[in-house]
Formats: C-alpha cells, structure tokens, sequence
C-alpha cells in the first residue's frame, strides 16, 4: 500500500508488524480448535441448532463492522497521501513563480530551497514525535528552541517573502500569489495532525473485535461437528484473513509512521528538496540538499 520497492516475500506475507500479531492469533486459533475437535471425538455431541443461527448473525455484524474499519483506515491512509502531494506541488508551484516573479540572487535562491526544502522533513519529524529546529537538516546552528517546528520554518518562509515585497522586488499582486502557496504549507501541516489526532472511535473498534473473538470461540464448535479434522486448516485460513484485515487497518490507520505500509515520507520529502534544488537552479548542490529524514 506504500511507494516503498516491494520483495517477492512482502507479495506473500503481510508486513513484519501484521504478520507477528497474526502468527500468534492464527497460533492460539488453531490450538484451540484442535482442543474443540478433540473434545467432539470424545464425546461425539450433536450439532446445537443454536451454533449456526448466532454463527450467521456473527459473521453478518463483523462483515458490516469489517467493511466500515477498512474503508475508514484506508481513507486516512489515502488522504495522508494526497495531503503529501499537494505538499510537493505548492513546493514546486512557489520555486517555479519565485523564479518567474522575482529572479533572486545566489543567497536568497540558498535560503528559499533551505527552507523549503526542510519544511517537509521537520513536519515528518514532528508528525512522528517531539522535534527540535536543530533536528532539521540545514537548521543544526539555530539557536531558536520553537514549540512547533514546522510553523516556524513556514513563518520564516513567509517573512522571506515579505521581505521582497517591502523591497520593492514585487508589487501586491505578485505577493499574493506567493502567498497562496506559502500558507498552503501549513494547511498540509494542519491537515496532516487532524488525521493523526483524530483516532477510529473505540466503540467500532470494541464492538468489532469482541465479533471477531465470538466468532473465534462459537466456529471451531460447528465446524468440528460437520468439517471433522478439516476444521482446524478452515479455521486457521478463517482466522488468517479476518483478523490480518484488522491488523492491517490497524497498522494503515496512523499513515504517518515507519511502518513498512505507512507512507514513505523518507523518498517524499528527498523528491521536493532534489525539485525545489533543480528549479531554482542548484542542481550542484542538490547533494547537499538532500537529507535523511530519520
């Protein structure tokens, strides 16, 4: 689900934080219904009537539940990447009409790609934890401590930009227009901590797995009665797909962490400061543009 080059082994298994989680409920599952199985050769019991009706009342309520946490999952996922896009465009879109509009010299042409190129990389940081201004690189000589890093950089964006507007290097007009993609900026910031502030309410989340383990418990009781032995590989595949598509959305719902299926922020924020570097006429220099982010 991410941009990240894939292995021909995470085509077939899911990503190592599903897959250990799945392996222990696929485990216990299992176990379980051989223990059930076991049981039913002993003492050979009829099928209750009861087990399939609150079987199919089960799966239709974790169907409807499953659907609902995979969408929702997905949507933050994919709105994470869109967010991530308009980022790189408006970054893009500001160098190109800077260089239209103003045509600055060597040391403003530095600072803009330094600023916008580490915008990127300090809301990556700052999505994923506490940053500091000095965590950035480019910004490690800083002597301001800013609560909100990413805010920061934008505002010295924006002051750059005020600063060409004072000087006479661009009327009201051309002002605004650059405007419009410097508060763009921190429109993506904010849209990006609404998706990670803004949790899957846990009433969906309770209700959903408290099916997924009644269906656990109740299944394994049916299917050894009309399966036999092949109850315990029916249950284990069952187990399989149910529960790694909870883990999954789990894992996809925070879209902004390290996580092999969260979104490479890493290759991101590498291909606005390599763009912002080569529009504004640094490709030398892209080397040094280009950080590590992690």
């Amino acid at each position: 689900m991410s941009d990240r080059p894939r292995t021909l082994s995470s085509w077939v298994f899911p990503a190592r934080s599903v897959s250990r989680p799945l392996l222990l409920a696929v485990t216990v599952g299992t176990a379980y219904t051989a223990i059930v199985y076991a049981v039913c050769l002993l003492i050979q019991p009829e099928r209750p009537a009861w087990v399939g009706e609150i079987g199919l009342v089960d799966t239709v309520v974790v169907g409807v539940l499953i659907g609902f946490r995979t969408k929702a999952a997905y949507d933050r996922w994919w709105e994470g990447r869109i967010v991530w896009g308009e980022l790189t465009n408006q970054s893009r879109n500001l160098c190109l009409k800077v260089v239209a509009l103003i045509d600055p010299d060597l040391s403003d042409r530095t600072e803009l790609a330094r600023l916008i190129g580490g915008f990127p990389v300090a809301l990556t940081k700052h999505l994923r934890g506490q940053v500091g201004l000095q965590d950035v690189p480019g910004f490690e000589a800083e002597v301001e401590t800013p609560g909100h890093v990413p805010a920061s950089i934008a505002g010295r964006l924006i002051r750059l930009v005020a600063r060409w507007r004072a000087d006479g290097r661009i009327d009201g007009h051309g002002h605004q227009i650059l405007d419009t993609h410097t508060s763009a900026l921190m429109a993506v910031c904010g849209a990006c901590e609404r998706i990670r502030n803004t949790p899957l309410p846990r009433s969906y989340l309770t209700l959903l797995r408290d099916g997924l383990l009644l269906g656990l418990a109740l299944s394994p009781w049916q299917l050894a009665v009309t399966c036999g032995a092949w109850a315990i590989p029916i249950q284990a595949i069952l187990i399989y797909f149910l529960f790694g598509i909870e883990l999954t959305a789990e894992e996809v719902e925070q879209p902004f962490g390290n996580d092999p299926d969260d979104l490479p922020l890493e290759r991101y924020c590498e291909t606005i400061q390599k763009n912002v570097a080569e529009i504004l006429g640094l490709t030398p220099l892209a080397s040094d543009l280009v950080h590590k982010t992690s």
